[in-house]
């Protein structure tokens, strides 16, 4: 080998040949000429599938020739500038190069050579990797064979033997499977190199180690299906994310055609046989090479996306739009909820997996959003253009306008939604593993904007394009505002483009800016981007209505996001310029009607939005004194029009419109009254916000406003609110009526904002005895006019039900409407109703404070008409019925409605894909749903009911007193109470991060002394009732009550709704961002784990008016199902630093227990109407929630109330968990197909909590050695980790901790455990490692002293090992048991308890002495002992003591 130790040279490279181009085109095209496939066949031996770039296998007479490609996916280590190969990597080439020496024995032949070089010129490989490779084979084909024998030797002994063993074998075994692989290639399965793709995903994820979903994210893409389970620590054992994993994976074979639907292969007679297209070769796709129709095949992903990047601008439009047609398609699947597909579903069944095709797409794979930044720069208008509406797809802006414009019309939806995607903070020990933690970014904020260095040269250095890759695979928006598309669409205004691109681009930065405040302030410090976007509002002309409505609507959402932004505009000028409609003239509606219907659409919809914009400015204090120069034009809109003219124009939709807008922009201009019976409010007012632009409203603009809402309060010849006629089911609804319903909704909700202005405290504290000096008089002209017009059926008699076809009220229409399938109809019934109770439960407060000013009372008796008596009395009084009705109603829809909100979190996360809004990929729409904005509307429309219909009163102390032990048993009225409690905590499962004062008000409202006081009476009854549990000889008193209210509502409070803040250090970090360098170019990660670091926290008070947009990160909400347990758990949780004692944290845990067992008997009470919330807690949460609380110490367990109380919860969870055991063993043995070992195990706290479990039980055991002396309660809970239902891991671990701690005689008797002794014995132990682990203490004396006091610990071991040793078992496991009898049998000589321990083995269970089968049963068991001992003499010396002794 001495004379090739010289270098290489670089052979020189000469013209390449293409006379003979199109005979290697790939197969896929239809052009190639025929003469050639056989030869290309025969060469060829895999096909090169469009997700086959990285790696590939080629067959050359006999021999394995092995070539890498660089891949995409090879990313930086050690955060390195350069480009470099990660070790697995690296292994991979050593493999490559060592099995071409070890497999090449033979001499390639002239003819393949030459057709191979074509081949491999074909496919582009230029790289120093590939000129390597093709020097190789050129030298191969120089030496001789024994020539290349020596050079293997060679190779050989220097390398190490292992390796060279390793590779042997994997050479072998591709060469033996190699008909497998190429059968396996043409069913799309995963190419040769699927280990390297996972270690790349892996190297890849190292980036974003603190950032796991989205290094989830990042994976799932590049990972064959077999190893879809590595994806994640914390979904190692979770077969979801493994069927998710295969579904993405499948994405890859995906054809579509140009329409954007799935190319059906089968059916289209152009399947290619052998080879697909490749995408390198996409471009290559044109009329002449595959006879007219390039798209015959159809198109993959990847081959769209390559196509982008072609050299003809054509390809890229057409590229652009195909991926524009294919996004479309699956968002309006996703919405549809018709993105889900089965797993069992073939992928081209007619069921298309809308939901892994927009994760795929949208994933790090295919790098959409680094071609989509490259085709923005494009130099063509169509592509930019096509480029434009792409990025505005993936985006999802036109479906999350969509949502906020129908969110916007509800009165209490005052806050917006940040878009940016999230995901869960991971449980840890420190937070009790409950699930619900803190949202954070998918990228951290800080990544989004690369630093602005001084030195332009070092910048471009340490900002890498392999970073902004990393970006937008976690984040799509976040990462092409690091791209730096915000100047690209700035220079794109300014050079003049179509209104179709303007429009395109406004909604680009829309959907930008409502992504994050990060982002929203990326948009106003681009330089002159607000000023181009101002610009347009200066344009004339029809065509330019729809760029100044996106214009305005990009204002819009900027000040929402940040106050000093809409100031900026006000002091800055913009808002006027903004305003110019509503400065003009408009002398009579007609002139408007008469424009015509589309400059009436262009125009409603240009004045909504100027008004929205106005209302922001309004919320937060600016523009007010405004309103006299818009006043004359907006009494236009605010009084009742000639509703024929509007008719006979087809017009109504659009001024209804207006006229909503207007007086929603009322009420938020009658948030800035003064109250109207106190000055020092309104100093005070002032005085807090410290704002010198903040305005306020005068009262003296007020009447004029009232008058002319009064005039909309005659519904009755209003069209399409017609209440005096029957309305059936078929009815025929059209969006007018909805329009008009939204009208009366803001009417009714612009009075309210009026009438809460009028007392100096809250109107609706029933119990408040300030009375009021005078009152207005519109207050009563409001009641009379809603008495009169029946918005409400002052009999009660109606019936109210989605049935319903009797009764005229109004409510009894609106909650008629609710039930149709038309979202815009139920969302405005809904908002109506709310307005219309809030607004009459404020006219009763205003008339019963101000009754002796008034003589109210007076006015009654001397009135002679019905309006007067009841208004006099009170309007809920004379309704109560028919409010009660409504509240069954829309307390049966919150109680239905909770657990579709509870199911949209997946993985962690959001949804499953990096975008923006729509649910984040999730179907239906996920958080960004009208089906979850109804929910919200009808928890809100429950708690205004609570607040003036108490969930208790005190008629139903003295039924609960007085009722017979049939509780609970039969729907009857006593458990409405209990069912309104019910209903409560469903609404607590609705409420999200938007509709924070749901959850502040349902704990309001659910933790009062009454409630407590009731729940406690009900819980005495259900202890009678139950014959298992024992009743209380003690009682809790009214300061009990007041107590627990107060303990639980801080707690739960403090734990589900503060807010998360960023440390004082980093408060100024975006400012700071801006003036000086980073450290290091590195990406900053989120870490998971700092869920608990001592962060300040922020009230929601302190930021009302700091902005109106709600960011996910930083709170908890939506709440789990089991947040309630949160107070039990809060005292066994390792804080540091807690500000909280240790006899506050007691306090909270007995309250907590005393709930939770409360929260028991509701569930078991309410089966016959409707399932609780509680029910749906898994058992394993809430044997985990009783265990964390004895954690730190067993203080609860001192106090004789709570330890009777924990002790009736083990005794209610041990009923609970055998009626799961035996559903689970029916269901077990009805089963055709028993494919499970093990049905019964029901408690996995590992899969289900944490993989870290088994170390929280060891704690557990370790405290229970340490402060237990052996309490008996303590002992069942701890004996519950050895239950046969507990997943393997933890038994084995709960038994070696007590084992080795010497404490399993503290395990009480199996009696007295809290569950049936046939879950701890049955089914016989089948884990050899358990039964080794029982042995192991029988042998080593741990089992002694539990054998003399009869402890659950001895009897597991005797029944599991005598069911192991003498029972037939499988062959594999012979060894085992002889293993073990041998054990037990040596015991004997230096135990002394041993042959005693040895007996009960023996005789256990053993058939009675009279039966028959005793002999044959004893004789068979000492003959399966004797056979054990093998001949061992002191063995069998020890089986015939035993014998003897029998």
């Amino acid at each position: 080998m001495s004379t090739f130790a010289n270098p290489i040279e670089r052979k020189e490279k000469k013209g390449l040949d293409f006379s003979r181009r199109r005979n290697f085109v790939s197969r896929g095209d239809s052009a190639v000429p025929k003469s050639t496939e056989e030869k290309n066949k025969k060469i060829l031996s895999t096909s090169f599938s469009p997700c086959r770039d990285d790696a590939f296998e080629e067959s050359v007479q006999g021999s394995s020739v092995k070539r890498v490609k660089p891949s995409t996916h090879l990313v930086r280590q050690n955060d390195e500038p350069g480009m470099q190969f990660s070790q697995s990597n690296g292994m991979e080439l050593a493999a490559g190069a060592t099995e071409l020496a070890v497999g090449a024995t033979e001499k390639l032949g002239d003819d393949d050579w030459e057709t191979e070089m074509l081949i491999l010129n074909r496919q582009g490989f230029g790289s120093t990797m590939e000129d390597i490779h093709a020097e190789n084979v050129a030298r191969l084909k120089q030496m001789s064979p024994e020539e290349i024998e020596d050079a293997q030797k060679e190779i050989v002994g220097k390398m190490n033997p292992a390796i060279v063993e390793l590779l042997k074998k994997r050479g072998q075994k591709k060469f033996g499977s190699r008909e497998g692989i190429a059968s396996g290639q043409e069913k799309g399965d995963q190419n040769m190199f699927s280990d390297y793709l996972v270690e790349s995903g892996k190297n890849l994820g190292k980036n974003n180690a603190g950032n796991e979903p989205s290094s989830q994210g990042v994976k799932v893409t590049g990972m064959t299906a077999d190893h879809a389970g590595s994806a994640s620590a914390g979904q190692v054992k979770s077969n979801s994310w493994k069927i998710w994993s295969e579904r993405v994976e499948k994405v890859r074979d995906l054809r579509f055609t140009l329409e954007g639907d799935l190319f059906d292969q089968a059916s289209s007679g152009c399947k290619p046989e052998g080879v697909q297209p490749d995408v390198g070769n996409v471009a290559e796709r044109d009329i002449l090479r595959t006879e007219g129709d390039p798209s015959a095949l159809g198109y993959s992903i990847k081959e769209v996306i390559a196509l982008i990047r072609s050299m003809v601008p054509a390809q890229r439009a057409i590229a652009l739009k195909v991926l524009d047609s294919i996004l479309n398609k699956a968002l309006v699947n996703l919405l549809n909820d018709k993105g889900w597909l089965d797993a069992k579903q073939d992928i081209f069944s007619n069921h298309v997996d809308w939901w892994a095709i927009w994760a795929y797409a949208l994933g790090p794979e295919p790098q959409l959003v680094l071609s989509l930044r490259i085709a923005l720069d494009d130099n063509h208008n169509s592509v930019v253009l096509a480029c434009a509406k792409v990025i505005q797809s993936v985006l999802s802006c036109d479906m999350n306008e969509s949502f906020f414009n129908v969110a916007e019309k509800v009165p209490s939806m005052q806050k917006v939604l940040c878009t940016a995607p999230i995901f869960r903070s991971r449980a840890e020990i420190d937070s009790s593993f409950l699930q619900g933690g803190f949202w954070k970014y998918s990228t951290k904020p800080s990544n989004i904007l690369s630093s602005n260095m001084d030195n332009e040269d070092e910048a471009e250095e340490k900002h890498t394009i392999q970073d902004d890759i990393v970006v937008a695979g976690q984040d799509v928006a976040a990462g092409l505002v690091r791209m730096g598309v915000l100047p690209r669409i700035c220079y794109l205004l300014e050079m003049g483009p179509i209104p179709a691109l303007v429009e395109c681009l406004l909604s680009l930065l829309i959907g930008l800016a409502r992504h994050s405040p990060t982002c929203s302030n990326a948009i106003f410090e681009c330089p002159r981007l607000i000023q181009n976007v101002v610009s347009i509002l200066t344009r004339q002309g029809m065509m330019e209505l729809p760029c100044q409505i996106k214009a305005i609507t990009v204002l819009k959402v900027l000040s929402q996001m940040d106050r000093r932004l809409c100031l900026n505009f006000v002091k800055g000028g913009i808002f006027q310029q903004v305003m110019w409609h509503w400065y003009r003239n408009l002398k009579t509606i007609d002139q408007w009607v008469e424009s015509g219907k589309e400059h009436c659409k262009l125009t409603a919809v240009l004045m909504v939005e100027q008004l929205r914009l106005w209302k922001v400015c309004i919320s937060y204090g600016y523009c007010v004194t405004f309103f006299a120069d818009f006043f004359p034009n907006m009494c236009l809109w605010l009084s009742r029009p000639t509703f024929s003219k509007l008719l006979e124009f087809n017009v109504l939709d659009e001024f209804a419109h207006i006229t909503r807008e207007a007086y929603l922009t009322l009420g938020a201009l009658a948030e800035w009254l003064p109250c109207l019976h106190s000055v020092d409010q309104l100093i005070k007012q002032d005085t807090d916000l410290g704002d010198d632009a903040v305005e306020t409203w005068s009262w003296s603009h007020v009447l004029p406003m009232i008058d002319l809402a009064i005039s909309w309060l005659s519904i009755n010849d209003i069209p399409y609110v017609l209440i005096a006629r029957r309305f059936e089911e078929n009815d025929i609804y059209n969006s007018s009526e909805s329009s008009m319903i939204w009208v009366i909704s803001a009417v009714l909700h612009m009075l309210c904002c009026v009438f809460f202005k009028m007392s100096p405290t809250r109107a609706d504290d029933m119990n408040n005895t300030t009375s009021l000096p005078w009152l207005p008089e519109f207050v009563p002209k409001v009641g009379t006019e809603i008495v009169k017009n029946r918005f409400l059926s002052i009999t009660g008699l109606s019936d109210i039900s989605p049935k319903g076809n009797t009764g005229c009220s109004l409510v009894e229409r609106l909650c008629f409407l609710r039930h149709q399938n038309n979202f815009d109809l139920a969302l405005s019934s809904l908002s109506c109703l709310h307005g219309l109770i809030k607004l009459v439960s404020l006219i009763d407060g205003c008339i019963q404070r101000a009754r002796n000013a008034c003589n109210i009372q007076l006015l009654a008796e001397n009135s002679l008409d019905m309006e007067g008596k009841v208004l006099a009395e009170g309007v809920i009084k004379w309704t109560r019925e028919d409010l009660i009705r409504v509240l069954d109603v829309f307390g049966n829809l919150v109680s239905a409605e909770w657990p579709m909100i509870q199911s949209l979190e997946t993985f962690g996360r959001g949804g499953p894909a990096p975008g923006v809004g729509v649910g984040w990929g999730s179907p239906g729409g996920g958080f960004w749903s009208l089906n979850i904005l109804q929910a919200q509307e009808d928890a809100r429309l429950v708690l205004e009911l609570f607040k003036i219909l108490p969930i208790v009163h005190e008629r139903d102390f003295t039924r609960v007193e007085a009722m017979n032990p049939a509780f609970g048993k039969s729907p009857n009225p006593m458990n409405l109470v209990l069912h309104r409690v019910n209903c409560v905590l469903a609404v607590c499962l609705v409420a999200g991060p938007g509709a924070r004062v749901i959850m502040e008000a349902a704990l309001n409202i659910l933790f009062q002394p009454p409630v407590f006081k009731y729940l406690d009476l009900s819980l005495h009854h259900f202890l009678q009732l139950d014959k298992r549990l024992k009743s209380f000889k003690w009682q809790y008193e009214d300061k009990d009550y007041l107590l627990f209210s107060k303990i639980l509502n801080s707690h739960f409070r403090e734990r589900w709704l503060s807010i998360k803040t960023k440390s004082s250090g980093d408060a100024d970090e975006r400012y700071q961002s801006h003036g000086f360098p980073r450290k290091s170019a590195v990406l900053e990660t989120i870490h998971e784990a700092q869920e608990n670091e001592e962060i300040p926290e922020l009230s929601f008070k302190d930021t009302s008016f700091s902005s109106f947009c709600i960011q996910w990160v930083h709170q908890r909400m939506p709440v789990p199902t089991h947040w309630f347990l949160s107070a039990i758990c809060s005292i066994g949780e390792q804080k540091k630093n807690s500000g909280l004692n240790s006899s506050n944290e007691l306090e909270v845990a007995k309250s907590g227990l005393f709930f939770l067992l409360c929260l028991e008997a509701l569930s078991s009470s309410m089966f016959a109407i409707q399932e609780s919330p509680t029910s749906h807690v898994s058992l394993v949460w809430k044997l985990h929630a009783l265990s964390m609380s004895l954690h730190v110490n067993m203080a609860v367990l001192e106090e004789e109330r709570t330890r009777d109380v924990f002790e009736s919860l083990q005794e209610v969870y041990g009923k609970q968990l055998d009626e799961l055991r035996h559903k689970e063993k029916q269901e077990f043995h009805d089963s055709s197909s028993k494919t499970h070992d093990n049905p019964s195990e029901v408690l996995s706290f590992q899969s289900k909590i944490n993989e870290g479990y088994s170390t929280f039980v060891e704690n557990l055991i370790e405290q229970f050695g340490a402060v237990s002396y052996g309490d008996i309660i303590f002992g069942r809970q701890v004996a519950i980790y050895l239950h046969r239902s507990v997943d393997s891991p933890i038994r084995l671990s709960a038994w070696n901790a007590l084992s080795n701690s010497y404490l399993l005689e503290l395990i009480p008797p199996l009696e007295m455990c809290f569950s049936e002794a046939e879950g701890y014995l049955e089914p016989p132990e089948d884990n050899v490692a358990i039964l080794e682990a029982y042995a192991k203490s029988w042998t080593s004396g741990s089992l002694d002293k539990a054998f003399t006091r009869g402890s659950l610990s001895f009897s597991l071991a005797l029944h599991h090992l005598c069911s192991f040793l003498f029972n037939s078992i499988s062959p594999d496991k012979l060894n085992s048991r002889n293993k073990l009898t041998k054990s037990l049998l040596r015991s004997y000589s230096y135990k002394q308890n041993s042959f005693a321990m040895l007996l009960h083995l023996v005789k256990y269970k053993l058939p009675v002495s009279e039966d028959p089968l005793h002999t044959i049963e004893i004789i068979q068991r000492f003959e399966l002992l004797m056979a054990t001992c093998e001949g061992n003499s002191s063995l069998i010396a020890v089986v015939e003591n035993l014998k003897s002794t029998l």
